[in-house]
């Protein structure tokens, strides 16, 4: 068995404790919580992986993510940016303020609502987040590729499941056969 194939291998003793715990009423651990575990699953891949190439390019974790964002869908408003990038106001302002001495975003007045505020990559913006994309995708794709096409279906709609417990949804998710 290769090193990799034993690091994916379930340990015996973590080979199905979340049927264990809905059927036999065995008690998680914390650790085997799914809110947890998904949470150490998103945050080593944020430490290991994305971060490693943010900072390659000069960004913190959550200045790419609000770059990224933008890249994909700007301009938007300010409350919708923090929305979808699951940042609170404050925080998101403080990183675009970060991003913005940089001359990588502006912020203007929403001309329909004066107390809206819209945000915009730059082209130095545009320019560096399109140099970081195929970085992400690459990243994302060996994450991907670690799971067979089975598995990455059946993680991919179990997840759209979860959100679903609270009423959230994957954006763009729609129409995929989930």
């Amino acid at each position: 068995m290769s090193r990799a194939s034993a690091a994916l291998a379930p340990e015996p003793e973590y080979a199905d404790p979340w049927n264990e715990a809905v059927e036999r009423r065995r008690a998680l651990t914390l650790a085997e919580f799914p809110s947890s575990l998904i949470l150490r699953v998103a945050n080593v891949i944020h430490q290991e992986g994305t971060s490693v190439y943010a900072r390659r390019h000069g960004l913190s974790l959550p200045e790419w993510r609000i770059l990224g964002r933008l890249h994909e869908s700007a301009p938007m408003r300010l409350a919708e940016l923090c929305r979808v990038s699951h940042f609170d106001k404050a925080q998101a302002t403080r990183v675009l303020q970060s991003l913005s001495a940089r001359r990588l975003v502006r912020m203007v007045a929403d001309t329909a609502h004066r107390h809206r505020r819209i945000v915009d990559l730059t082209p130095a913006g545009r320019k560096l987040a399109q140099s970081v994309f195929p970085e992400a995708i690459a990243e994302q794709l060996k994450l991907l590729r670690a799971l067979t096409p089975e598995e990455r279906r059946v993680t991919f709609n179990a997840l759209r499941k979860l959100l679903a417990v609270y009423g959230a949804a994957i954006p763009g998710a729609k129409g995929r056969g989930a």
